[in-house]
């Protein structure tokens, strides 16, 4: 069964991961992805580098920016309003994460 940390959480979406089986799940708008841990990081890279490699549209409401997930069957796809919240959430996680490295290596268990 798992025990989930919650690395973010907000209106916009979630990203938990278990602390038993290392998967992590990512909910934002629709769309919920569980991913285990080098599928989580190589999609969280491809929403950074989708953002800072975008282009803007006129109309930031129009789906328009298409992301693939690990499944060859699912894409999502987002506004560049939605890019931008998905994009401040996986940054927030990124540091959230890098911040508790950081401690635990000053608190080694």
């Amino acid at each position: 069964m798992c025990n989930f940390k919650s690395w973010y959480f907000d209106d916009n979406g979630y990203v938990v991961q278990c602390q038993v089986c290392n998967h992590y799940q990512l909910s934002f708008g629709t769309t919920i992805l569980t991913l285990d841990d080098k599928n989580y990081h190589i999609f969280a890279s491809l929403v950074f580098a989708t953002k800072e490699n975008n282009v803007a549209v006129n109309n930031a409401t129009i789906k328009c920016v298409v992301l693939p997930t690990p499944s060859s069957c699912v894409s999502t796809i987002l506004t560049q309003h939605e890019l931008d919240n998905l994009y401040n959430m996986l940054q927030e996680v990124d540091t959230e994460m890098k911040a508790e490295q950081l401690l635990s290596l000053f608190n080694p268990s």
